[in-house]
């Protein structure tokens, strides 16, 4: 994202020397595709890396590897994010805006989740394909969905010659391109897109995985057990070996990381392990950490958030432009409350026995996906409105946001927060633990 930034402000002198299409030649050629992959995957990474489907409207041409690099930015390796605290959005007459609504999450292992996005706003992979290509990541407005879709198959269905689009859609599903309807095309470029995620996979052997594995541990809870339970039952077996002098450490996974792991897995002190379950450390649930409520007080004054009205169930219209928003000075009824917005009163899991539709939603209230914790060295800034770039300073937040949720300060605090009861002298130990969840991304994907 950084890098097309630098491109965008160099296409913007070329255009006065009258170099475009020296431009043209150089950025847009077709990206290079791994070998050993299938027709559909390969033609998927194409897409994925194709800044055509954006708007030719606005001033900022997007593809979804913008957002969500690899190895394309000077600035280092990225597990499929950017660098930006909230990714950059095409400004339009219509909406100024350049910031988008959240920082871009990681897409490994995206294909195991059931809901995706930090507010859950998709089911399927699908989904989110179509909404990404039609909406505001690649330029559009609301109401323009029809026109984009028209462009995306405009895009593939004009691209002709050898290894053109159209080949390329004839060796992966047998068809003929121009004989589909643009419903039909924008499918088969979703379900391209999404086949080529789903084979993004953490290959889970980082320095956690190998002391997992070297002290024959397990590696993940058993059928119906929850992260909680899990970790209890791992930390007595951590005990048992060091008791006997069995335990094995490396250079790579210490003293230190131990430490952090005991704290981590400890439900009486860190409780991490409830929200951030091994092997992917996430349940996939949503919680409110109180995040939201922080960001929108940062800007209207303390307690601002918890006076904030906000429709109970039989009122509330979701999802709400006014309730998926960043919290600005001029506009006080604006904020982000997350799944609030998508969450399925009648059919979601995370309903419990007996609870209302009104109590239920309010539970919702700025609920967030719980992120994995692999790979947070490629991943910073953190929170999904980026406002930490540390693993230690999201350590801090943490401690200060359980201390408010115990004091009854977090408006419909997840009752998880207020049970995690780290301090200061835990912050270098569960740093170095969440770091040994890093793996080589050098290696490649």
């Amino acid at each position: 994202m950084m890098l097309k930034r630098s491109i965008l402000f160099l296409f913007a002198i070329f255009t006065l020397a009258g170099l475009t299409g020296w431009f043209d030649q150089t950025v847009t050629s077709e990206p290079q595709q791994k070998p050993g992959r299938s027709a559909v995957v390969r033609l998927g990474e194409r897409l994925f890396k194709d800044d055509g489907f954006s708007t030719p409207n606005g001033d900022l041409p997007a593809s979804c590897s913008d957002c969500h690099l690899f190895d394309q930015d000077p600035q280092g390796l990225r597990a499929f994010t950017d660098f930006l605290n909230r990714s950059w959005v095409s400004s339009r007459p219509q909406d100024r805006r350049r910031l988008g609504l959240r920082n871009s999450p990681t897409i490994f292992d995206v294909a195991e989740m059931p809901r995706l996005h930090h507010d859950g706003e998709f089911g399927s992979l699908e989904e989110l394909v179509r909404g990404t290509i039609s909406g505001r990541p690649m330029g559009w407005l609301p109401g323009e969905e029809a026109q984009a879709f028209e462009r995306a198959r405009a895009i593939v269905v004009n691209d002709s010659g050898a290894g053109s689009y159209r080949s390329q859609f004839k060796i992966a599903f047998n068809v003929d391109l121009e004989k589909l309807s643009r419903d039909e095309t924008v499918n088969l470029i979703a379900k391209a897109v999404s086949d080529f995620i789903r084979t993004l996979k953490t290959r889970k052997d980082a320095p956690y995985d190998k002391f997992i594995e070297a002290n024959g541990l397990e590696s993940k809870p058993a059928p119906g057990e929850d992260g909680k339970a899990f970790g209890q039952r791992l930390l007595a077996k951590i005990n048992s070996l060091e008791s006997s002098g069995a335990i094995k450490l490396t250079k790579d996974f210490n003293a230190e990381a131990l430490r952090g792991m005991k704290t981590f897995f400890n439900a009486e002190t860190g409780n991490c392990a409830t929200c951030h379950a091994p092997p992917l450390f996430t349940n996939y649930s949503f919680h409110n950490l109180g995040v939201s409520q922080i960001e929108y007080d940062r800007v209207h004054g303390e307690g601002k958030f918890a006076a904030l009205v906000i429709p109970d169930a039989a009122t509330a219209r979701r999802p709400s432009a006014q309730f998926r928003e960043n919290p600005s000075g001029t506009k006080p009824g604006e904020v982000d409350l997350g799944f609030w917005n998508f969450v399925e009163l009648q059919t979601s899991p995370l309903r419990r026995a007996g609870e209302s539709d009104d109590l239920f939603l309010r539970r919702m209230t700025a609920a967030f996906k719980t992120p994995t914790l692999r790979n947070l060295a490629y991943t910073q800034p953190y929170f999904h409105d980026g406002t930490i770039q540390t693993l230690e300073e999201t350590l801090e937040a943490m401690i200060r946001l359980s201390a408010m949720a115990r004091a009854g300060l977090v408006r419909e605090s997840d009752e998880e927060l207020a049970k995690i009861r780290i301090s200061a002298a835990d912050i270098a130990p569960l740093a170095a633990f969440m770091n040994s969840l890093n793996e080589d991304l050098k290696r490649g994907y």
